[in-house]
């Protein structure tokens, strides 16, 4: 199903599946460990929220540099061997009508604490503020073909609406993986 056990990724193998996937340098982010120990101890109390927020392959979408408007989580996109991200037609407005309850605590600007460039070409993250939408989209090596996938599909879905400014940002999960695996 596309999907190996996750192991310690250098950031040239990141960087190697990046390019292969066609994900834009300038967009191009790894998930900083931290979120890992954030995340954990935040949801001691909400044990949903700690796991949804725990999946290796999501698309967070919101309004500009505020408020997430949906949340779509590998465990619910469904499909067999393939994930099917827009099975319902989800991905076929704005905001997409995704399945997960969004909690509205959840702010682009606390999420991009958590990201780091891959290259020297990243945008800052002033950039985004120009937005009508921003899109972190979690992706994974060991998640190979799954990520191939949902890479696809969000950058089909921002071709669906060429009048409205989204961007994506590719955040790549597979050093938290590596180690809740450890």
């Amino acid at each position: 199903m596309g999907i190996k056990q996750p192991a310690e990724c250098d950031m040239g193998k990141i960087m190697a599946c990046s390019n292969k996937f066609g994900i834009p340098a300038n967009s191009s982010y790894c998930l900083n460990t931290t979120y890992l120990s954030d995340i954990l101890q935040s949801g001691k109390n909400d044990t949903v929220l700690r796991n949804n927020l725990m999946q290796p392959l999501q698309i967070r979408f919101y309004q500009k540099t505020d408020t997430l408007l949906s949340l779509q989580l590998n465990c619910t996109a469904g499909g067999f061997p393939n994930l099917k991200w827009n099975k319902r037609g989800q991905l076929n407005t704005i905001p997409p009508n995704f399945t997960v309850d969004v909690d509205t605590c959840l702010l682009f600007c606390k999420d991009v604490k958590y990201l780091i460039p891959i290259s020297n070409d990243c945008h800052s993250f002033d950039y985004y503020n120009n937005a009508d939408y921003n899109i972190i989209l979690f992706w994974s090596v060991f998640m190979n073909r799954q990520s191939k996938i949902l890479i696809r599909e969000i950058q089909d879905y921002q071709k669906r609406f060429p009048d409205k400014k989204m961007n994506v940002l590719y955040v790549n999960t597979d050093k938290i993986f590596s180690i809740l695996e450890k």
